[in-house]
């Protein structure tokens, strides 16, 4: 079966339709702007990670505050105390917001872009939760441009169907505008029980204005694929995998690894468990905008593609190091790979990428990953006299790949680079795709 492919440069109307399927294209670049890690958020309450342990832990304090406080603790409280008494407007003295500018400061002072306070209302909404499935619409937001706008909406979810796009900016929330807000506040206010309507109005990224009713459903958040994200021949070759030419790439597997969470390794198991006995040239496993997720997933996931080697090293603040290494067993450890990666790639994707590099089973293709290397570990604060005081999510550890490469604002590099604009790609098609198809055509 072929489908053809005209090589005519398509006209306004058929390019302007094209461009509606630029899906991985604008989540890449939107979520390289907004920045992995705690600055994108989910509607269904959480962040995807793409760290290891997220549970409390840490030293045992007291409630006092001693006088030799090496932080300046006495001094904060001290300011405060001044600005009670003497601040000209003593209105805008609210303890809540002095205290978290205050945490605030403190962390931003490491110039870590992987530690962040979170707050009460940020615990409250569910942050870090990793949940295969959630009740709410679907969607990415960040709050990092200075407005509430959609990151993604996920792949056949309820704020996809209804027509929000990537680059919306969310001007209202059932006749509310979101000026000010951050992305907390959205999140809380736009998820909610299956079955129920949220009104959403919404700024697109051509600058015109719409208003779109969203029914809540339940989501499932699925995180393997075996049909492409992104239409290969945009307009053109629909969800079938095919070669530059237009033909159906029969010879080839595909597996799209959008996300790691509890539910992956068995996804991946159960949709790739005869790949490697169907006599495939090759596999192309697609991380494109796969933002990560969590650590013991990737590990499971990784542990599939490899017999054997160093899966991820980490070093901690002790500078100590250690190693988890591949078991046997795994279903795909024999059938030739090519990773498709992106700067939307990060943390959990590029962890996956350089073991099956590292460990000689498979070439990149395709742009530098994000670079986002740390394992973090969520400590709750206890000390504020209330049950929810908020926490600290902390760097406790960097990345190393097997070969011992910091990933870490550094990120992966492709074996290839393959670049590829929203130009190229409409007139072109997935050309990092067709590169993919035709290097695992190539191996002997």
């Amino acid at each position: 079966m072929d489908i053809p492919h005209s090589t005519a440069r398509p006209g306004g109307a058929e390019r302007a339709a094209r461009a509606a399927v630029l899906v991985f294209l604008l989540l890449a670049s939107v979520t390289l702007a907004f920045g992995l890690g705690y600055g994108i958020r989910d509607l269904r309450g959480g962040d995807d990670d793409g760290n290891g342990t997220t549970s409390g832990g840490g030293s045992t304090r007291t409630a006092s505050v001693r006088v030799d406080d090496t932080v300046g603790a006495v001094s904060i409280n001290e300011i405060y105390e001044f600005l009670k008494e003497n601040y000209v407007d003593k209105k805008n003295l609210d303890p809540n917001l002095l205290k978290d500018a205050a945490i605030g400061g403190m962390i931003t002072s490491l110039n870590d872009r992987e530690t962040h306070y979170l707050t009460p209302d940020d615990i409250k909404s569910g942050a870090l939760d990793m949940g295969s499935s959630y009740q709410g619409i679907g969607a990415t937001v960040s709050d990092s441009s200075g407005q509430v706008t959609i990151v993604a909406p996920f792949r056949d979810s309820p704020a996809e169907k209804a027509g929000i796009r990537t680059g919306d900016i969310i001007l209202e929330v059932d006749g509310k505008s979101t000026d000010g807000w951050t992305d907390s506040q959205a999140v809380e206010v736009i998820r909610g029980p299956k079955g129920t309507t949220v009104v959403l109005k919404v700024k697109h990224t051509d600058g015109s204005t719409e208003t779109i009713s969203v029914v809540r459903g339940e989501i499932p958040i699925e995180s393997v694929f075996t049909e492409p994200n992104l239409e290969i021949i945009p307009g053109e070759s629909g969800k079938t995998i095919v070669d530059r030419s237009g033909k159906v790439a029969t010879d080839i597997a595909y597996v799209n690894i959008s996300q790691f969470h509890e539910q992956t390794l068995s996804e991946l198991r159960s949709k790739m468990k005869d790949v490697e006995s169907k006599g495939y040239k090759g596999l192309i496993v697609d991380l494109r905008a796969n933002p990560g997720g969590l650590l013991t997933a990737t590990r499971d996931v990784a542990d599939e593609f490899l017999a054997k080697g160093v899966i991820i090293s980490q070093i901690d603040a002790e500078g100590k190091q250690s190693s988890d290494s591949a078991k046997a067993g795994g279903i795909l450890t024999r059938i030739p790979i090519v990773v498709l990666q992106d700067a939307g790639s990060a943390s959990g994707a590029e962890v996956l990428a350089a073991a099956l590099r590292d460990n000689g089973r498979a070439k990149i293709i395709g742009t530098t990953s994000f670079g986002k290397g740390t394992v973090n570990r969520l400590f709750q604060l206890k000390d504020c006299g209330q049950s929810n005081c908020g926490a600290i999510y902390m760097s406790i550890a960097r990345w190393l790949t097997p070969k011992g490469e910091q990933i870490e604002g550094v990120g992966i590099a492709p074996d290839i680079e393959v670049k590829m604009t929203a130009e190229e790609y409409i007139d072109q098609g997935d050309i990092q795709m067709f590169k993919a198809i035709e290097m695992l055509r190539a191996n002997p």
